[in-house]
């Protein structure tokens, strides 16, 4: 008996040894097992976290990037219009989108490591496929007349700045000096005053005189270059009723443009036309007669006849220098004008020719524009230096024209909100859809470079812009709102 229980002590210690032995070897096991580290992603194409990435329409993209512990990189599902593919070896993302895409689209890159480590990666992505949103801004850049080409800047609806969007698109740039733009029919029509020469004779490489493109995508579709328009002197103001009837304003003129034909011809009775933005309404064309004896310029594309609906003489405050014209929402024609020492807006009616004057304090600059104001409603906005002014318009015919100095208001002085902003160049512009008013300063002639873009809410407040865009302009000709009808 006293054997057996000995036995059977032995068999237990026996068991608990290799118990123990099994244990402590695959404790040693696991201490010596290497740890799976988790998976690890980088950009290296330089990301802005507060601005998306900008693709044009047809053009690949490559976005680089590092990647450490990944066994697989992969995309998640995009869009209908976006195309996203990885390429591991060369540790690189190429990115398409259609002229279709949805505009603003989210990027994920899934990184998968061990098991069931993972992380993921998100860029936001912005398809510039949509120019023709009437909630965006153009700003059209002259550039420098002897050493460079105009250019075109463009501010989508959220407030992200395309600097020089024609040549991201196109990958060519617009003629020199360029002045003036014209929506119609889902085009945009841009002149520049040099073209593919500038005014000492050299040769500028670009898209010459004249150019047309898609409203939408912004991509060329015609372009004049300056030897095929021949008779053109200095072009700086342009109006299109449609592809058969372009005019354009010159030195010696109004020129009507067939572009089917590609027939230039000289419109009688509009000889030494102004240097100011003209208009179409109703499929006519509106510019200005200047001088002392001053009226409304109306063509008639059918035939190009020209109609010339003379001021009142006997006003209040005399017509003697045009200030520019714009239409008014009920048909009548807005006038800013000086004469024996005042300055006026006038609401003009050109059929009856009766006219409304409000008086208002300064005479404001036109610039190249050839335009002192910028209206919407019966709101206007001008500029004495870089004084900002606003006037309300009341028709009452019980009130006489020094009620305008009465509804007259200083807004802000832009050089004391920012001294970089030494002088206004160009007009002030309101936008048809916001209400927002843009106005374009730079510091001096010498020191173009820096510039300011200023976007103001007026009703919000006169003292803080509501958008503010520092050192993208090139001499602007002016800001640009695609219409909405």
């Amino acid at each position: 008996m006293k054997v057996l229980f000995n036995m059977r002590l032995k068999t237990l210690w026996a068991v608990i040894l290799f118990v123990n032995v099994l244990f402590f070897t695959n404790c040693s096991d696991d201490k010596d097992s290497p740890v799976a580290l988790a998976p690890e992603f980088e950009w290296i194409t330089q990301l802005d976290e507060t601005t998306p990435f900008f693709v044009i329409p047809g053009q690949s993209y490559q976005l680089e990037y590092s990647a450490q512990n990944a066994n697989a990189i992969n995309i998640a599902t995009l869009p209908e219009g976006w195309n996203a593919q990885v390429d591991e070896p060369n540790h690189s993302i190429s990115i398409q989108a259609s002229e279709n895409a949805v505009s603003k689209i989210t990027l994920t890159v899934n990184v998968q490591g061990e098991g069931e480590q993972k992380i993921s990666s998100k860029v936001d992505l912005y398809c510039l496929n949509s120019f023709d949103d009437p909630n965006g801004t153009f700003v059209l850049n002259e550039g420098n007349m002897t050493t460079e080409n105009g250019s075109l800047t463009y501010i989508t609806p959220e407030g992200y700045v395309i600097d020089d969007a024609y040549k991201a698109v196109n990958g060519t740039e617009l003629g020199n000096v360029a002045q003036d733009m014209a929506f119609c029919d889902g085009k945009i029509y841009i002149i520049s005053q040099n073209g593919d020469m500038n005014a000492v004779g050299s040769h500028f490489d670009n898209d010459g005189m004249l150019i047309v493109v898609n409203a939408k995508t912004l991509k060329k579709e015609i372009a004049f270059s300056n030897a095929e328009l021949p008779g053109i002197d200095w072009p700086s103001h342009i109006a299109v009723i449609d592809e058969q009837h372009v005019y354009i304003r010159d030195n010696e003129g109004i020129k009507h443009l067939d572009m089917s034909s590609k027939e230039l011809k000289f419109v009688e009775g509009t000889e030494q036309a102004p240097k100011s933005q003209f208009f179409t309404r109703d499929g006519k064309v509106y510019t200005y007669k200047p001088g002392l004896i001053s009226g409304i310029i109306e063509i008639t594309p059918e035939d190009d006849s020209v109609k010339k609906i003379l001021f009142p003489y006997t006003l209040s405050c005399q017509i003697n220098t045009v200030l520019g014209i714009k239409p008014a929402d009920d048909g009548d024609i807005w006038v800013m004008s000086f004469g024996a020492g005042k300055s006026a807006i006038s609401k003009f009616n050109p059929t009856t020719r009766e006219t409304i004057q409000r008086q208002i304090s300064v005479q404001p600059s036109v610039g190249s524009s050839g335009m002192g104001f910028a209206v919407k409603g019966n709101t206007f906005y001008y500029a004495d230096g870089t004084t900002i002014y606003q006037m309300n318009f009341n028709d009452d015919p019980e009130l006489d024209e020094t009620s305008g100095l009465d509804s007259e208001e200083i807004l802000c002085d832009l050089n004391t909100l920012d001294n970089n902003a030494g002088m206004l160049y160009n007009n002030i512009a309101v936008h048809p859809k916001t209400g927002q008013v843009y106005i374009n300063t730079i510091k001096s002639y010498a020191q173009l470079q820096t510039n300011q873009i200023w976007a103001f809410d007026f009703n919000a407040s006169k003292d803080a812009p509501a958008a503010k865009y520092e050192n993208y302009t090139n001499f602007p000709a002016g800001c640009y709102f695609y219409p909405e009808n």
